[in-house]
């Protein structure tokens, strides 16, 4: 699967983009992970596959500031592995997906499932722990808090509850 982004990318978003096999960015696009913002955790594994990808480092920095990187940060990290103009975005994911189909079928499904096993190893494990982070914080008051304060347009004012 090839994931072609442009401009923002944030939130599930973003997270969708990560479970794709490569990631194809127009110059615009903006990646974010700002659960901890509203009260929430990040909750289908963008931070995990965050991790992954350009370490444990990056990971924490973009999950929790929910600070914004650009297309070119995000290359620099394994996050994408391409940054084209906006009007190239769209011709360099079809060219893509058609340099890799007229590679032999069984050799590509091989080498896919290969480098998912290895870099996959202990996800599942770690998307459970996310599924009951993401319930308790769901439920929590810090995200009606959050979601208050974003409708309110205000600074949220956590208490840890």
């Amino acid at each position: 699967m090839i994931a072609a982004v442009q401009g923002y990318c944030l939130g599930f978003g973003f997270e969708l983009a990560l479970m794709a096999d490569v990631r194809i960015a127009s110059d615009d696009a903006v990646f974010a992970l700002p659960e901890t913002g509203i009260g929430v955790a990040v909750d289908a594994g963008g931070d995990l596959r965050t991790a992954r990808d350009a370490g444990a480092g990056w990971a924490k920095l973009l999950a929790l500031t929910g600070r914004r990187i650009d297309a070119p940060t995000a290359e620099r990290n394994g996050l994408v592995q391409l940054v084209v103009s906006q009007e190239e975005l769209d011709a360099a994911a079809m060219d893509l997906a058609a340099e890799i189909a007229a590679n032999a079928p069984l050799a590509v499904r091989s080498v896919k499932r290969n480098i998912d096993a290895f870099a996959d190893a202990g996800l599942a494990a770690a998307l459970d722990r996310t599924a009951l982070a993401a319930a308790l914080t769901l439920t929590s008051e810090d995200a009606r808090e959050g979601y208050a304060a974003k409708a309110d347009r205000r600074p949220p004012a956590f208490d840890g509850k």
